[in-house]
This record gives structure tokens, C-alpha cells and sequence, in this order.
């Protein structure tokens, strides 16, 4: 894990959290103004027109865009595993973002959440920046089908009739399956670029699944975004997706899975100092506000 990649993934992070910022603003309040979706099949499909209709989601998607081009970046230099869990201060990027709209400063709990979060990926990094990283293709066909299988399964208990919140976090989790499938097809692409040139990977079916599971996480988070607050939706995603991250990256990437009881414990005690400065991060009553605030279009 080089220190360009650990900017990079930074870098993504900042504008994948000013994205979420701009569209879950329009899309949360085109999704009010549509009425109670609830057992419905991705009912944010009928409102793309909307969407693409608002400068303020248009800048969002710009802000993806260049979020992309970053986080590909950072993952063709360092760890699947690192890259994704960097992801997780989004939250924290968010903190700053509610102060500018809302002239609330962050809370104590904030900066709690904030080192949190810091500890947590600085362990991390430490632990398994050293791992050497390769590209093993064939498990990637049972990783794609799983995934699939995983986003279906939480889609159909969404569309059942759960409350908002259920609703929200199950979609949630969906879209960061996704984005953690974008992520690993992005290694892939990106290795196959480097080492077998642009045509071969234009002929392969990877390039092809990349494009199919960007769009469907994209879709997935904006559904998330249209079902309920900013925090709920942001959270949902920014746990999942540097979980399943870190599987798909054992499976695919890593050249020799953590060993013995004290890196097991390690990336343990990190994982838990992330889950618990995004749990506070997630729950703060500074985000709150500009959820509430997020009604307005």
C-alpha cells in the first residue's frame, strides 16, 4: 500500500461523499413528492428522468465520475482491502459538509467517531499494507454469482413490508455489494490493461461486468438515497462495501490470507474501532440536521 494510493482513496472518498451529499438531496425529496413506494421493485427507476433534470444531481454525478477515476486509480496501486475500508471516512467528510449548510459545528461524538475511524484505518494499514497482491480470475464467476444472489435476497426482504429505516439499510447494504463488486471487476480491468494491453480487455467479459455492476450499485444507492435520511443510506454502504471488500480481495488478490492469532486479532480490534467510529458518525445529530434539512430540493 503506497502513500499515493492511501491519497487517492482519500481523494475518492471526499468527492464519493460530496456526490452522496448533492444527490440524496434531490433524489430523497423527488422520491417525497412521488408518494409511499413501499413493495415496489426499485421504484427510483421512474424518477431518472427527474433526476437528470436537476443541476444539483448532475454536479453529484460529476463529483462520481471523478470519484471513479480516483478510486480505480487508488485500487491499480494498492490494496482492494485498504482502498474500500478508506471509503469509510465518508462519514466524516460528511461532518463538514452538514457545518457548511446547516451552522451546526460538529459534536464531541463527531470527533469521537472521527478518531475512531482514524485508528481504526491506521491499524489497518499497518497490518496488511505489506500483503503482496495478485490476480487469481478464477473465482470471480463465484464471486459476481454471490453477490448477485446476496443483492436479490436483500432487495426482496426491502420490498416486503419493513419499516422505512429497515428499508433504507437493506438497500443500502445492497448498493455497497455492489460498489464492493465494481471494485474487485476494477482490479481485475485494471491488471488486465497493465499486462495484456486495451483490446484484450475490450474482448473480455470483465470490462463488460464492470460497466453492468457500476450501474446497478449507482442505481441500488440512489434507491437508498430516495428511501430515507443521508446517514441511514451512507452508513448502510459504507459498512458493507469494505466487509465484502475485504472478502472478494482474500479470494482474488491477496497472495497469502492473514495468518496466525495476533494478525487475526489486529485486523479484528481495527475492524471494530471503524464499525464504532462509523456507528457514532452514523447516529450523530449533526448529520441528523442535514437529513432533515435534505427535504428541501
Amino acid at each position: 500500500m503506497t502513500i499515493t494510493s492511501t491519497i487517492l482513496g482519500l481523494l475518492a472518498a471526499a468527492l464519493f461523499a460530496a456526490a452522496a451529499a448533492l444527490q440524496h438531496r434531490v433524489t430523497r425529496a423527488v422520491a417525497q413528492a412521488r408518494g409511499d413506494t413501499a413493495g415496489r421493485w426499485l421504484p427510483v427507476l421512474g424518477t431518472l428522468a427527474r433526476l437528470l433534470s436537476s443541476p444539483v444531481w448532475l454536479a453529484g454525478l460529476g463529483c462520481n465520475v471523478l470519484g471513479f477515476v480516483a478510486h480505480a486509480s487508488a485500487l491499480h496501486t494498492g490494496s482492494i482491502a485498504i482502498v474500500q475500508a478508506l471509503l469509510a471516512v465518508q462519514l466524516m467528510f460528511a461532518l463538514p459538509m452538514a457545518y457548511t449548510r446547516t451552522g451546526h459545528p460538529p459534536t464531541a461524538r463527531d470527533w469521537l467517531g472521527t478518531a475512531a475511524v482514524c485508528a481504526g484505518l491506521v491499524v489497518l494499514v499497518l497490518a496488511r499494507g505489506g500483503v503482496a497482491q495478485t490476480v487469481r480470475r478464477e473465482p470471480l464467476p463465484a464471486v459476481l454469482l454471490a453477490a448477485a444472489v446476496l443483492i436479490g435476497v436483500l432487495l426482496a426482504l426491502a420490498r416486503s413490508r419493513v419499516g422505512r429505516s429497515a428499508r433504507t439499510a437493506l438497500t443500502g447494504v445492497a448498493a455497497g455489494t455492489g460498489f464492493s463488486t465494481t471494485a474487485a471487476l476494477t482490479v481485475v480491468v485494471a491488471d488486465q490493461l497493465a499486462t495484456r494491453g486495451p483490446l484484450t480487455a475490450a474482448l473480455d467479459w470483465p470490462v463488460y461486468a464492470l460497466g453492468l455492476s457500476g450501474l446497478v450499485a449507482a442505481i441500488l444507492a440512489q434507491e437508498a438515497f430516495g428511501s430515507g435520511s443521508l446517514p441511514a443510506a451512507l452508513t448502510a454502504m459504507t459498512v458493507a462495501d469494505p466487509v465484502l471488500s475485504w472478502l472478494w480481495g482474500a479470494l482474488l488478490f491477496d497472495e497469502a490470507p492473514p495468518a496466525g492469532l495476533a494478525a487475526l486479532w489486529t485486523l479484528t480490534l481495527a475492524g471494530a474501532a471503524i464499525a464504532a467510529g462509523v456507528a457514532l458518525l452514523a447516529y450523530s445529530p449533526t448529520l441528523r440536521v442535514t437529513a432533515g434539512a435534505s427535504r428541501t430540493p
